[in-house]
C-alpha cells in the first residue's frame, strides 16, 4: 500500500461565518494560503444549513454579531450541543461578550493581526490537510 502524500491528503475544512465581505475575504485568503478549504458563510443561520447537510467540517470560525435569526454565540452553542468535540473560535470586537464566547468556544478579540489567527488555526488542528 502507498502511503498517501500531503499533497493527496483531504485539506481540513473551516466554516468562515463573517457578515463583513471584506474582512471574511481577507480571512479566507489568509487561511487557503496555508492550505485550509474554507467554506464562506455570511449569517449564523446560513452556517447552520451547512453544518445541518451533513458537510463535514473540522472548525468553525464565527462572528458574533450577524445578521439573521441567530447571532455567532448562538451558533457555537448549536455546535456545542451537536458536535461537542468541534472546534469553535469567535471573534468580536465586543469584549463584553468574552466570558459567554469562552465558555462555547475560544475568544479572538478583533481586530486581530490574520497571520496571529493562521497560527491560532494552525496550532488548533495541525496540518491543513489530513
Amino acid at each position: 500500500m502507498v502511503p498517501l502524500s500531503e499533497a493527496d491528503a483531504a485539506p481540513v475544512r473551516i466554516l468562515l461565518v463573517e457578515d463583513e465581505f471584506y474582512i471574511r475575504m481577507d480571512m479566507a485568503d489568509a487561511l487557503r494560503k496555508v492550505g485550509f478549504q474554507v467554506v464562506e458563510a455570511g449569517s449564523a443561520d446560513e452556517a447552520a444549513t451547512f453544518l445541518q447537510s451533513g458537510e463535514s467540517v473540522d472548525l468553525v470560525l464565527t462572528d458574533i454579531n450577524l445578521p439573521g435569526v441567530l447571532n455567532g454565540l448562538s451558533l457555537a452553542a448549536k455546535i456545542r450541543s451537536t458536535f461537542p468535540m468541534m472546534p469553535v473560535l469567535i471573534v468580536s470586537g465586543d469584549i463584553d461578550k468574552e466570558s459567554e464566547a469562552s465558555r462555547l468556544g475560544k475568544f479572538v478579540a478583533k481586530p486581530f493581526d490574520l497571520q496571529r489567527l493562521v497560527r491560532l488555526v494552525t496550532d488548533i488542528l495541525g496540518s491543513p490537510h489530513k
